[in-house]
């Protein structure tokens, strides 16, 4: 369990590293732009949202793709709750699943394949690979992945594509469990901006559960990795 737990750290730190060099791009953009950097991406990011909001289908698009880009998917499931006030909230939910289930796929097979590749090449440069996780515990840990509170989307499908978790368990764990929390994020932010408490006590309750059920599940692995 030790040797697993080491392997996945160190596939974390590869991922952890990429997201982190973005980020230190994006955080030295803002500081060289200052106050009017800020303003430049705010302005540009209302500019944004409207067009979102008036287009569902380049707001589909935008939560299937963009998150892959190291974007966070909670703005643009907010986005698809504003969206279902006009044409309803459950429209607005099986949506935003599709679209969340259609960047499950793409990030998996490029994590998987190019972007894998690159990985390893790079990896073997300095003496190292990915690691290979014992075939037995690959659903375990999908679903430990998908239900650990914190870990970002778009890093456990990079991380799971990276491991060659197979795509069929890949997405049998992942599917389910993304469309409730996507579900709740949607209807909690209808709720909200719909002025609908049934929406936002549906919606927090929702999260809440899978948070709870989330610390469970983190709580039982790391009991069972100290019996060992």
């Amino acid at each position: 369990m030790k040797l697993i737990n080491s392997k996945l750290f160190l596939t974390f730190c590869l991922v952890l590293s990429i997201f982190s060099i973005l980020g230190v791009l994006y955080f030295v953009v803002i500081t060289i732009g200052g106050e009017e950097g800020k303003h430049y991406v705010l302005d540009n990011w209302s500019l944004f949202k409207k067009f979102l909001l008036d287009n569902g289908f380049w707001l589909f698009v935008a939560l299937a793709i963009l998150p892959g880009f190291i974007l966070p998917c909670a703005p643009f499931l907010f986005l698809f709750g504003i969206w279902g006030t006009k044409y309803g909230t459950g429209l607005a939910c099986a949506i935003s699943v599709l679209a969340l289930s259609l960047n499950l796929v793409w990030t998996y097979w490029l994590a998987h394949g190019i972007g894998r590749s690159f990985i390893d090449k790079l990896l073997k440069r300095f003496k190292y690979r990915i690691p290979e996780l014992p075939p037995n515990n690959l659903t375990q840990w999908a679903i430990i992945l998908r239900l650990t509170p914190g870990i970002p989307f778009i890093f456990t499908n990079y991380a799971l594509g990276l491991l060659k978790i197979p795509f069929s368990k890949y997405l049998l764990v992942s599917i389910p469990i993304v469309a409730i929390t996507d579900c709740g994020f949607v209807l909690a932010s209808a709720g909200i901006f719909g002025g609908s408490w049934k929406f936002i006590w549906s919606g927090v309750s929702i999260l809440i559960i899978m948070i709870l059920i989330g610390r469970t599940v983190s709580k039982k692995q790391n009991n069972a990795e100290k019996s060992i």
